[in-house]
């Protein structure tokens, strides 16, 4: 099957991202977007990335080789069995898997839905974040229970990122626990946990202030639905989180410098394997 025509549902800052570069790396596919909020959709028909931008999915043509559903968890599932109408294949591209491979497994016939989820993005959402690279280099998370067709992994090789294969949806969203949602919460509690007014912290904040809670800033209605649809593997890093803050003031409370460097000691060395494994990829 040989893609010739693509409708990306969502053309926020993930689709819009697509949209750009699907438009200028693969010139010889048609890609249209279909979006609801008319704010998005006049700074998508402003990027020059689709050649249409529909208002509604009952607008678009039902000839598409490939639909993109680059929106939120829920409204995947909500929009799903309008969509599968629309294309041949459906691709999703949220953050929390198991919804969604729940409902393209009920709804949609045979092998025709593809899970995915790139692991990329930035605080500022919309069309107007939308960047040609922002998938450049960045792992793109397929499923071994949902293999896509080579054309459709060739799209995602196409728009620069690295294809990663994990087992099934499960094993993606307790992973998402510990490499995203759980780190989100992370920034967002350093945030609350300061007691200084925040001006204050501003006037003498350094880099490690900055780097670590730069995810506060993120979107809270995405992060809302997002932690909510993974809610027992993000409480189970919370258990973990809040025993390694208990270690860290058990030790602290104790005067005891031993096992404060034990701890560190041991942050330290698995924050450098992970370094390794990256540069390693």
């Amino acid at each position: 099957m040989a893609l010739k025509r693509v409708l990306i549902v969502g053309a926020g800052l993930i689709g819009g991202s697509m949209g750009l570069a699907l438009s200028r790396r693969m010139p010889h596919l048609d890609v249209d977007a279909m979006e609801v909020n008319a704010a998005y959709r006049e700074q998508a028909a402003q990027l020059g990335a689709f050649r249409r931008v529909w208002h509604a999915l009952d607008s678009a043509p039902s000839d598409y080789d490939l639909a993109v559903l680059a929106v939120p968890v829920d409204a995947a599932v909500h929009l799903l069995p309008r969509v599968r109408g629309k294309a041949r294949w459906v691709m999703d591209v949220c953050s929390v898997k198991r919804p969604i491979v729940e409902a393209m497994d009920r709804v949609l016939a045979g092998s025709r839905g593809v899970p995915s989820h790139p692991m990329a993005g930035k605080a500022q959402p919309g069309p107007l974040g939308a960047e040609e690279n922002l998938f450049e280099g960045r792992p793109w998370i397929f499923l071994d229970t949902h293999r896509p067709p080579a054309e459709i992994e060739e799209l995602v090789r196409s728009l620069g990122a690295r294809v990663v294969w994990v087992p099934d949806a499960d094993h993606h969203d307790r992973r998402m626990a510990d490499a995203s949602h759980g780190i989100h919460l992370a920034s967002q509690c350093a945030v609350l946990a300061a007691e200084m007014d925040p001006a204050a912290i501003a006037e003498v904040a350094g880099p490690a202030f900055w780097d670590v809670t730069r995810l506060a800033s993120s979107p809270s209605e995405f992060w809302v639905q997002t932690l909510s649809a993974n809610r027992d593997h993000v409480i189970a890093w919370l258990r973990r989180f809040e025993s390694a803050a208990r270690a860290f003031r058990a030790a602290l409370e104790q005067n005891d410098a031993a096992e404060v460097r034990i701890l560190l000691e041991e942050a330290k060395w698995r924050r450098a394997r992970a370094d390794d494994a990256r540069n390693t990829n």
